[in-house]
């Protein structure tokens, strides 16, 4: 039988724009946060009110596999506490605490597909994994631990304000003694649920994965690392591997983003930047701080990308005061689907982000280890209340003096027949001086810039023009497939002093 080990998270998508590191991004673009434009995303989590973010649950009165509803009444409160403990979180039961049947694979719509909210947050117990099994289909219950997500959300004018109640599925197929020959006890099994619930939980509330700062020797050991290095990856890493309770500094820094809690945040610092390619934002990087006096237990971690700008922004919370060195470096090509790290998962562009280390400049320090990049790495000392800014990695070519920036850049342009369409076209000037930058395109008799050249001046870092397209109708005479496919044109700006070139594609459909 395959190793359980993926933790599957699923979750509902609105929006309202907000910017955050560690929090479930949502967003109402066809489920999928990685297609949401940056005005569409947002980071709900339960609202906080006193000082508490209060949310009432109940649990299903049944069994687990081969757990008793007693012994898992005392372990969701166990685990519940130890989320309270380091945020600001209050659980609390609902009612008598239970939900009113034991939940099956007959019965169980009611509860984690209701029409409308319950008045709680359901924590279901599948008994032996035929609920998954109908819900994921056939195998599901060999593979997946459980999944969490945000179920209803307060609105305010039809804009989502907060979570409002959150859903839980635990499968009991994976807790049976005698599907997991990899336990040899069911104490080993049940410390081993505790994990499972102590990760979901979290999803519950709006804390996402994180890759933390080992990923390197995960990759290459597996299961063979150390207990020690075990006990230090992350609770929210997105493969169940560490065996114990203990919440790391990246888990309780993610969490106090979102539930902060003062004697956990008070005189935290932080790191916020930029992790660049040239001139673009680059997506699908982790970055991580490590705290060069104990890197392993004192990380804490952040996608880039995580406001969904394009732009490669990454904010790295709550850091205890003292010397850290920064690393970046891919997201695991595994982190997919219900484990992606981040609103965007893996794709082509992630085998030419680096593992490198952060030298003080573009000049990054490439295949270190971790003992390597301790030592040599540029060393950051961060004071109590210090928020560093602005940091920017640039893992590629030299930035090239402007960028373009944009609906003409970003986003599709629907052609109205007999009717021109018009978008706009930000030029912005990377550095000073002066930009006199030229636009081209290979078809001007459909495509004209309301200004070309365009003159920056020294006093200006950015200057916007208009983009028009001929009517449809004149398009599909130059595209006469444009009815059944995408035509991608390109723009093309260059610098005439510098010389650099910028292009990129429209589509026209």
């Amino acid at each position: 039988m395959k190793r359980p080990s993926f933790l599957v998270l699923l979750f509902f998508f609105f929006s309202i724009p907000v910017s955050a590191a560690g929090i479930l991004a949502v967003c109402n673009d066809g489920g999928d946060p990685s297609n949401c434009s940056r005005n569409s995303i947002q980071f709900p989590t339960y609202d906080i009110s006193g000082n508490r973010a209060v949310v009432e649950y109940r649990i299903d009165p049944g069994s687990l596999g081969d757990f008793s509803s007693s012994t898992l009444e005392t372990s969701v409160s166990e685990i519940l506490d130890t989320w309270e403990d380091v945020s600001s979180l209050d659980f609390q039961t609902e009612g008598n605490g239970f939900i009113p049947f034991d939940v099956n694979s007959s019965n169980y719509e009611s509860i984690l597909f209701p029409s409308s909210p319950l008045g709680y947050s359901p924590i279901v117990f599948d008994d032996n994994g035929t609920i998954l099994t109908d819900i994921l289909g056939a195998g599901a219950r060999q593979d997946i631990l459980g999944f969490a997500a945000a179920r209803f959300f307060t609105t305010r004018n039809g804009v989502v304000q907060n979570i409002f109640e959150s859903q839980s599925l635990i499968n009991g197929f994976l807790f049976t003694l005698s599907n997991r020959p990899d336990f040899t006890s069911e104490a080993d099994m049940l410390a081993n649920f505790k994990t499972t619930i102590l990760h979901e939980f979290a999803h519950m509330v709006g804390i996402d994965h994180s890759q933390g700062g080992q990923i390197e020797d995960f990759l290459d050991l597996g299961s063979r690392l150390s207990d020690e290095q075990k006990s230090t990856i992350p609770v929210m890493f997105p493969i169940a591997i560490n065996p114990t309770l203990r919440l790391q500094r990246d888990d309780i820094a993610s969490v106090n983003i979102g539930y902060p809690k003062n004697s956990v945040v008070s005189g935290t610092a932080s790191i916020s930047g930029s992790v660049i390619n040239g001139n673009d934002g680059v997506r699908t990087a982790n970055v991580i701080a490590y705290n060069i006096d104990n890197p392993l237990e004192e990380l804490v971690s952040s996608v880039t990308d995580v406001d969904g700008r394009d732009q490669g922004n990454f904010v790295i919370p709550n850091l205890t005061p003292g010397t850290y060195v920064i690393k970046v470096e891919p997201i695991a090509d595994d982190f997919v689907g219900g484990s992606v790290v981040g609103i965007h998962e893996p794709d082509s562009n992630t085998s030419s982000i680096p593992s490198a280390f952060y030298n003080g400049s573009d000049d990054l320090l490439l295949d270190l280890n971790l003992d390597q990049g301790l030592s040599q790495a540029f060393p950051i000392v961060l004071t109590a209340g210090q928020d560093l800014e602005n940091l920017t990695i640039n893992i590629g070519e030299d930035p090239k003096s402007f960028s373009l920036r944009g609906r003409a850049v970003n986003s599709l342009n629907f052609l109205n027949v007999g009717r021109r369409s018009r978008a706009n076209l930000r030029i912005v000037k990377e550095g000073t001086g002066i930009r006199l930058v030229t636009l081209s395109s290979p078809n001007p008799e459909l495509i004209s810039f309301s200004r070309n050249p365009v003159r920056i001046g020294l006093r200006r870092n950015a200057k916007r023009i208009r983009v028009s397209f001929r009517p449809f109708n004149e398009f599909i005479t130059t595209f006469p497939d444009l009815n059944n496919s995408t035509v991608e044109i390109p723009i093309t700006a260059t610098d005439t002093v510098t010389g650099d070139t910028v292009t990129t594609n429209i589509e026209i459909f």
